[in-house]
């Protein structure tokens, strides 16, 4: 029996397989598709997902095809600034805080491990029928497209990132429940050699005339989204004279090749639950964010990567319903959140009244003047909150991902460093009140300061001013690089040690 079936192989369900091959589970994963869609949907993910891809041995793989993204700038009604979002240099989590792609170039690079790896059974073009449970787990029926024959596999957990029309979600029976937030908007991909704007810049014209954005993705793909206003039809707006009428403020007709025009419904839907039974949903199978603040996709691979380091802890004996229990309890609420982010972001941009645009205009400008700063990166995402966390400073964090250093003078990024599994950090004066525990439940022990014994450490100084911010000398953090928690205490420490490594028992 295989340890996990993952319906649907888009970056989420790919991602989820690459992480499950990482933690050696066996994967059976199924798409209806036979190869990778060839059109770009997604654009943007941020630094945690280049950390994520950095687990899988992706991350400088795909730098090449990566464009770094540093500003977004939003214009008001009369064409001028009313915000701008300035991306930070630092790079606390190991890589720049946002990056542009082309969605088929990642799929491909995802793909490409899956196909090489004898734990992967990779079935393209087989179409999920059925999906049924028992008590020790689920029976899933595919049916080859190019053959009409019928197959049945088994698997002790079945992953559902098959998408908005997600087979497994309705087949399941979860209904959605909707945002109150459903915007027509008209998605033009073009490739053009020359930049038609800043190339490492976004920008968002929030002109009541009509609302659109530019955004420049890698290489010569350039994205612009124009919304639909009252009373246009769909089809009328995709057909190549409307495109080309909407994209001459910046290119004319013969600089581009137009790769898509569609109409897409920004949606606001998230499902009444994300788990039954052994069935999981993740991605766009349970939940569908607006795309105002770029994290669609990002929420997805976050969720598989939450959901398959407990499935792997299950399989290391883990405590089962815990584990399983505390994927929702984690993730729903920073979705949530975030939607909520997005929602309103996009109700301040989809302003179609002059007066309001006008009032919107003055407001933004004058919090501007009074130093008011958006949310302007990752770093500025919620943390998790809920499931296995607690509640001491910092605890639900994304910890930062400095340079380590060993007994010998080489430095490496902290997730490529440390093994897989928990990890111990301390300030270097106590690390030795610990040493002790972090031994008998082989976790990996990094020192903030100087060297201690045989402890990777580092004198990164975002990592001394996280400890300084949060008023701690440990921190525990678990497989997915969060923080379980923190304290002062070495008692506490010990005892918070012991917690998380039952948790997650040696993993890798």
């Amino acid at each position: 029996m295989l340890d996990l079936a993952i319906v649907g192989c888009g970056p989420v369900g790919a991602m989820a397989a690459n992480l499950a091959v990482g933690a050696g589970l066996t994967v059976a994963v199924l798409d209806r598709a036979p190869g990778v869609f060839d059109l770009p949907r997604a654009i943007h993910f941020d630094a945690h997902i280049m950390r994520i891809l950095q687990q899988v041995g992706l991350a400088r793989e795909m730098l090449p095809d990566l464009r770094v993204w540093r500003r977004s700038t939003f214009y008001g009604a009369d064409g001028e600034p009313i915000r701008v979002h300035a991306w930070p240099t630092d790079r606390p989590y190991g890589w720049d805080p946002h990056y542009l792609f082309y969605q088929p170039s990642l799929e491909t690079a995802l793909r490409a491990p899956l196909v090489r790896s004898p734990l992967v059974d990779l079935r393209l073009g087989a179409e999920v029928v059925a999906v049924e449970q028992t008590d020790d787990h689920v029976s899933v029926t595919a049916q080859d497209l190019r053959t009409g024959e019928s197959d049945v596999l088994s698997a002790r957990y079945v992953i559902g990132a098959d998408g908005a029309a997600s087979f497994v979600r309705t087949g399941t029976g979860i209904p959605l429940v909707d945002g109150d937030f459903n915007e027509p908007w008209l998605v033009v991909d073009v490739r053009c050699a020359r930049q038609p704007g800043p190339p490492d810049e976004s920008e968002m014209f929030c002109d009541p005339a009509r609302p659109a954005t530019r955004v420049p993705g890698p290489g010569d793909h350039h994205r612009w989204e124009f919304m639909l206003l009252p009373g246009e039809d769909p089809a009328d707006m995709q057909r190549p004279a409307s495109v080309q009428a909407l994209i001459a403020p910046w290119v004319g007709a013969d600089e581009v090749e137009i790769i898509r025009a569609s109409v897409y419904r920004f949606h606001s839907l998230i499902a009444r639950t994300w788990r039954k039974g052994r069935v999981f949903l993740a991605g766009d199978a349970a939940h569908q964010t607006p795309p105002f603040l770029g994290q669609g996709l990002c929420h997805g691979i976050r969720d598989v990567h939450n959901l398959v380091t407990k499935l792997a802890a299950v399989r290391a004996g883990g405590p089962v319903e815990v584990l399983l229990d505390s994927y929702e309890a984690e993730r729903r609420p920073h979705v949530e959140r975030i939607i909520g982010m997005s929602v309103a972001a996009g109700r301040e941009i989809c302003v179609l009244d002059p007066v309001e645009a006008k009032q919107r205009d003055n407001r933004l400008r004058r919090a501007a003047m009074a130093g008011e700063q958006p949310r302007t990166t990752f770093q500025g995402m919620p943390p998790l909150t809920g499931g296995l966390f607690g509640v001491t400073p910092g605890a639900g964090e994304l910890f930062p991902q400095p340079l380590l250093v060993d007994r010998e003078g080489r430095s490496r990024m902290f997730d490529d460093a440390v093994p897989p599994g928990c990890v111990l950090v301390a300030r270097s004066d106590a690390v030795p009140e610990i040493t002790w525990c972090a031994d008998r439940l082989g976790t990996a022990v990094v020192a903030v300061g100087d060297p201690v014994g045989d402890a990777l450490f580092t004198r990164d100084m975002a990592i001394v001013d996280w400890f300084d911010r949060h008023g701690v000398r440990f921190a525990v953090v678990r497989p997915d690089r969060h923080v379980h928690g923190t304290t002062m205490s070495a008692d506490e420490a010990t005892a918070m040690l012991r917690t998380v490594c039952g948790y997650f028992p040696r993993l890798g």
